[in-house]
């Protein structure tokens, strides 16, 4: 059951309700996973193509394509199923509540809101699943990580493919918004001058620069780090966690502060994000509206240079 308050705040192209509230009672099994690479403080947010190798056939498990519709049809990972990105995004036009109402259709009737676990996998080294990671997080769903590697960490432990779709039954989702998951631009401007937060800008070092323009204004928010996103892969594979770990604190990207991510258009930025999950980080948000709202709006703070 769903109760709306009131419509507060637009992000983008994701609009979000301040006094949304509502109930998820689901108790989720937990399927022991084994992390892709040891060291991470949240290792159940990700899985090792050979631990999906060995857990493939068990009944608590749904395994999500995040790719295209046409990726999938050319061949997937046994027993996945269909659910690509683009349904999961979202469309300033609608308001808050049709926005949650849509989602959580598409959630229900891919059959993953069941009380199963949810493994999602994209190429590898994508922004596919850690994006679909994240707004299943933002949407409350629990018991969902990512393929380390993807499908070609799926096909380097020798896994089988088909062209045989799956489907299953659709399983009702109750929704509950995770707000604290989201930042909002207001909620952007507020952390530039506040010791407690950090900005990390995961696009190239031009888009930062200002050099490669793909909004009104280039460049960046004043103060904003900038940690590539590509940086958390060693090829479509994670970074060694410690790497990773050391990547962040000496960019001043500490536990103790709240991270707010952000790209072009949020994909990018959710990479950052599960990373930063996995590494502990008790409180990160992506930014969804990310450049393309910022850079577009004549009233935010634009800095250029490194």
């Amino acid at each position: 059951m769903m109760t709306k308050r009131h419509v507060t705040r637009r992000c983008g192209g994701l609009i979000v309700a301040s006094g949304l509230t509502v109930i998820l009672g689901m108790t989720v099994p937990v399927l022991a996973a084994t992390a892709a690479t040891p060291g991470f403080a949240q290792p159940d947010l990700v899985v090792s193509a050979a631990w999906l190798k060995t857990h493939l056939s068990s009944p608590d498990l749904i395994v999500v394509d995040a790719r295209s519709a046409e990726a999938y049809a050319q061949g997937h990972i046994p027993r996945a199923i269909s659910l690509p990105l683009t349904q999961l995004l979202t469309d300033p036009t609608e308001t808050a509540a049709t926005t949650v109402a849509r989602l959580t259709a598409v959630v229900s009737a891919s059959g993953i809101g069941t009380h199963k676990r949810v493994i999602l996998y994209d190429k590898g080294g994508d922004t596919a699943a850690p994006r679909l990671f994240w707004t299943l997080e933002l949407l409350g769903r629990s018991q969902v990580a990512v393929l380390d590697g993807g499908l070609q960490g799926w096909q380097s432990v020798a896994g089988g493919m088909t062209t045989v779709p799956t489907r299953i039954g659709a399983s009702p989702f109750q929704t509950k918004v995770e707000l604290g998951r989201l930042q909002t631009m207001a909620g952007c401007i507020v952390a530039l001058g506040d010791p407690h937060s950090v900005v990390v800008d995961t696009r190239s070092a031009a888009e930062h620069a200002g050099s490669d323009v793909r909004a009104a204004r280039g460049g960046h928010m004043p103060g904003a780090v900038n940690i590539d996103w590509q940086t958390n892969f060693d090829g479509p594979r994670l970074g060694d966690p410690e790497r990773l770990r050391t990547l962040y604190l000496r960019k001043g990207v500490t536990p103790d502060r709240t991270v707010i991510s952000h790209c072009q258009s949020g994909s990018r930025a959710a990479v950052t994000y599960w990373v930063l999950r996995l590494l502990g980080y008790p409180n990160v948000k992506n930014y969804a509206g990310s450049w393309a709202e910022w850079g577009n709006d004549p009233t935010t703070p634009v800095v250029t240079g490194t």
